[in-house]
């Protein structure tokens, strides 16, 4: 994802709007790997200060996932709003609050992948009321009931956390 920027460099502290997409391979995030289900999109503004670009923007992106309570695969919108610098040169731009750039384009890959994975949520639900499996026969709840006794779960959630912790 790439923005041409040499415009903004002779004209210090005026917005330029850039939109732009990209379609990104899965991606390794600590344990998981994030599929998408299609190209990633970024709107926003980049303003050159004179040291350095700020882009002000959001985005929008489609990842694949699988739902935490019924472990049904479905397709997971997430939109966020980023801010981020980047400084010329690769020795500038050592610290973890900025991204570098060279010539006159900004390689957002990063900042966008960055900023995405701190929006993914730990888990994810495919709807607010799935119910998801049954832990005793392992049963879709939202597809079909089943008549399993879930008494002992019930009772361990519902006592006091004294007499949970004496077992």
């Amino acid at each position: 994802m790439r923005i041409r920027v040499a415009n903004a460099v002779r004209q210090t502290g005026e917005p330029f709007p850039f939109e732009a997409a990209e379609t990104f391979a899965p991606q390794r995030f600590g344990e998981r790997t994030v599929s998408f289900a299609g190209p990633v999109t970024v709107s926003g503004t980049y303003v050159y200060d004179g040291k350095a670009f700020t882009v002000s923007a959001k985005a929008k992106a489609a990842v694949d996932t699988m739902c935490a309570r019924c472990t049904k695969p479905f397709v997971e919108e997430v939109e966020f709003s980023f801010s981020e610098r980047f400084v010329k040169g690769e020795d500038e731009a050592t610290d973890d609050e900025t991204y570098p750039y060279s010539g006159d384009e900004l390689l957002l890959d990063k900042a966008v992948l960055d900023n995405l994975f701190l929006e993914l949520p730990i888990a994810s639900v495919c709807r607010e009321d799935c119910k998801g499996l049954c832990p005793v026969c392992g049963a879709d709840r939202n597809t079909t009931e089943c008549n399993c006794v879930i008494q002992e779960a019930q009772d361990w959630q519902t006592r006091p956390v004294s007499d949970q912790i004496e077992e």
